[in-house]
C-alpha cells in the first residue's frame, strides 16, 4: 500500500515538469471524504496555489501538508510521507510503520515532527531516521477539523491541538508538558516570532502574548476555520474553511481574498510570522509618580477653578 501510494505521488510529480515551488505558495489537502460521503468518493489530494490563488499543476495525492524551511513539500496519505524538492521531484520517503499521521510540521533544521491520532509524537532527521518520540497529553475525539501542529521561535515548544480543541504546548527538548494555551475551543494555533501565538475558534480569532493574555481579538466574515498559517507577508493570514481559502489582514481582521476549495490542511512555504506584542490593545499602566503628579495637575486646576 505505501509503495503504490508512493508510486502515485511519484507520477504526479513526474507531470510537474517546469512547476516550481515559490515563497508565498500555498498548499491545501482534502482527504478522500468529509461529511456525506458520494461513491465513488473523491482521492485524497493536496492543491498547490501560488500566492495569488492561481493552481500550479499537477494535483498531488496525499492530504497532509508541511513547507520545510528549503522550499520542500512534505505531504503524507495518512501514513507514510513523502518529500518533493521544490520542482516536485520525489527525495524521500519517511516510513510510519503501525503508525497514522494526522498533523505534520517541519523544524528548521529539517527534522520532520509527525503526529499520530493517539498524540504519538515521531521526530525523523532530514534523512528519514527516527530521532526520538514522545507520548503528548492528548484527547483523542473526531479530529474534524485536526490537530495544528506548530513549533514555537525557541524550535522546542510545541503548540498543538488534540481531539478536544484543546489548546496545548509540549517541550519536546526535554519531555515534558508546558503550560497549556488559554481555556477554550479552538480549531487551529499558529506561534508567533516572540512566543506568543494566535488561536481561531469558529471563525474568532484571538492573538495572545506568551503567559495567555488576550492582545486582540477579531472576526472576519468567514466560515468556521479548520486549518491556519502565516501567509509569507506577515501582514496576512492564510486561514481554510471547509469550502475556500482566505487571505485575512492581521491589523484589523479584514478578509483581502478568497480562492481554492474545500480542505481539511493547509501550508504556506517561506511564511513569515509576526510578533504578537504589537497587537496589545490595553492602555498601559500608569506608574505611582506618574499617577501622583496627575492628582497634583488635576488638584491645581480645581483649585484654580474655585478661586475663579
Amino acid at each position: 500500500m505505501r509503495i503504490a501510494a508512493a508510486a502515485i505521488v511519484l507520477l504526479a510529480a513526474v507531470a510537474a515538469e517546469g512547476v516550481t515551488i515559490a515563497p508565498g505558495d500555498i498548499a491545501y489537502g482534502q482527504p478522500a471524504c468529509q461529511g456525506p460521503c458520494v461513491n465513488p468518493s473523491p482521492p485524497p489530494i493536496t492543491t498547490l496555489l501560488d500566492n495569488s490563488g492561481a493552481v500550479k499543476p499537477p494535483t498531488l495525492y496525499g492530504y497532509i501538508a508541511a513547507f520545510g524551511p528549503n522550499g520542500h513539500l512534505f505531504i503524507s496519505n495518512g501514513g507514510t510521507i513523502q518529500e518533493l524538492d521544490t520542482s516536485l521531484a520525489p527525495v524521500r520517503l519517511f516510513q510510519r510503520p503501525g503508525e497514522s499521521t494526522v498533523a505534520l510540521t517541519i523544524a528548521q533544521n529539517g527534522n520532520v515532527l509527525a503526529l499520530s491520532p493517539d498524540g504519538v509524537l515521531t521526530v525523523y532527521s532530514p534523512t528519514a531516521a527516527v530521532l526520538q518520540t514522545n507520548t503528548l497529553p492528548f484527547v483523542v475525539g473526531s479530529l474534524i477539523p485536526p490537530p495544528s501542529l506548530d513549533l514555537g521561535p525557541d524550535q522546542c515548544t510545541l503548540f498543538y491541538t488534540d481531539g478536544a480543541l484543546s489548546g496545548r504546548r509540549y517541550d519536546i527538548c526535554n519531555d515534558q508538558p508546558l503550560a497549556s494555551l488559554a481555556p477554550g475551543q479552538w480549531n487551529a494555533v499558529r506561534a508567533m516570532s516572540d512566543g506568543g501565538y494566535i488561536a481561531v475558534a469558529g471563525s474568532t480569532f484571538s492573538i495572545f502574548e506568551g503567559q495567555n493574555h488576550r492582545l486582540r481579538e477579531f472576526t472576519p466574515n468567514v466560515d468556521a476555520i479548520v486549518a491556519l498559517a502565516f501567509d509569507s507577508d506577515p501582514r496576512f493570514l492564510i486561514a481554510g474553511t471547509l469550502t475556500a481559502v482566505n487571505r485575512i489582514r492581521l491589523a484589523d481582521g479584514v478578509r483581502t481574498a478568497f480562492f481554492g476549495g474545500r480542505m481539511l490542511y493547509l501550508a504556506v512555504n517561506a511564511e513569515q510570522r509576526p510578533a504578537a506584542a504589537p497587537f496589545a490593545t490595553d492602555i498601559p499602566a500608569l506608574s505611582p509618580p506618574l499617577l501622583f503628579a496627575v492628582a497634583l495637575g488635576l488638584t491645581a486646576l480645581a483649585w484654580q477653578r474655585l478661586r475663579a
